[in-house]
């Protein structure tokens, strides 16, 4: 079989964490349970893997299992987790500081984590954007010209940090879905159901460092190279940073070095990092997908103005050449890792 990458996109709720299956055998169930927890929200997703996974991309998604679980704070206060599928619980507020656990049953079978800690992060005091042209690509690369995003932020000193940094970018849904259409040849688009719907783009690279060098020292990070192109003429850009704890720290890198070692997360993959901090009570062998993610973090949103002139550089345009079917076909705009109805924070028309 040929050797496939399986990203959380295909739980069709999303999560921060690559799974890769090439090495595990096709028949072989594993359980993916992936938390965090937040000053804001807790979000839980439990499910079982992908199985019978072929070269052209086709899968069988197993029923979740049946779950209950529930969290125990540092000063043995429990908290209930309702929602196991992903669900964002904005009920529950994380503290920096406290001590969080995690306690699930998951089909009969007992899952606890490690006791993590939740750890300040200080502010995003900037995000810069710079103009730059790389030369090395061809001159049709969308990001031969392009904006370089940075986040910068002041290390606390006299503490080990970890960092990790995140960003998303909406736009305007031009669609969502599609047909083919033998008459034309080609694939139709299908018109959004409300039309107000909102596409998402989310990095796919593992972005941390911590401050073992730095202690105490300015941070400056690239997070993305957004390409000079239109539309849109402002590009909405969502930059997080995030303090996270060793172990998924340690969990990340791995992950991390994988992928440069090898080329690209696409690239055939070594063995999968297994969840770093939760385990099976009666067997610690189980090997389990996922992590348990608490994390403080803090964020800014900016625009990027895409029609602005710059010397030297023409903005590309992007061209749609496909067209809508209009008179009897839509599509709903339901919540997904990629999709949202939500309006984004801070939109501007």
């Amino acid at each position: 079989m040929k050797h496939i990458l399986i990203l959380c996109l295909f739980f069709n709720i999303g999560c921060q964490f690559p799974i890769e299956h090439s090495e595990l055998p096709e028949t072989q169930k594993f359980l993916l349970i992936d938390a965090q927890i937040t000053e804001n929200y807790l979000k839980l997703n439990v499910a079982y893997s992908l199985l019978n996974v072929t070269s052209r991309g086709e899968y069988t998604l197993p029923n979740p299992p049946q779950t209950s679980a529930y969290l125990i704070d540092g000063q043995g206060v429990k908290y209930t987790i309702n929602n196991t599928v992903g669900g964002i619980d904005t009920l529950f507020k994380g503290r920096v500081g406290n001590t969080y656990q995690l306690f699930l049953e998951a089909d009969g079978n007992m899952y606890v984590s490690e006791k993590e800690t939740m750890r300040a992060c200080p502010e995003l005091d900037s995000v810069i954007v710079l103009y730059s042209r790389e030369q090395f690509r061809a001159r049709i690369d969308e990001l031969y010209d392009g904006f370089d995003v940075y986040a910068q932020a002041q290390d606390m000193s006299g503490v080990k940090n970890y960092y990790q940094w995140e960003w998303s970018h909406y736009s305007k849904a031009t669609h969502c879905g599609k047909v083919f259409s033998s008459t034309e040849d080609r694939d139709l688009l299908i018109p959004c159901v409300p039309s107000t719907c909102w596409s998402i783009l989310t990095g796919n690279r593992v972005l941390i460092e911590s401050d073992q060098l730095k202690d105490g020292n300015l941070l400056v990070k690239q997070v993305v190279r957004v390409p000079f192109v239109l539309p849109p003429n402002k590009y909405y850009l969502r930059v997080e940073q995030r303090a996270i704890t060793p172990s998924v720290f340690n969990h990340l890198n791995a992950i991390r070095d994988k992928a440069e070692n090898l080329g690209t997360l696409f690239d055939v993959p070594a063995q999968t990092s297994f969840n770093p901090n939760v385990f099976n009570v009666n067997d610690r062998g189980e090997k389990i997908l996922g992590a348990f993610n608490v994390f403080s973090s803090r964020y800014k949103i900016i625009y990027i103005d895409m029609l602005q002139k710059i010397p030297g550089a023409q903005v590309k345009s992007i061209v749609e050449t496909e067209f809508f079917v209009t008179n009897f076909l839509t599509s709903p705009c339901t919540e997904q890792a990629n999709r949202t109805a939500i309006q984004p924070e801070g939109w501007i028309e």
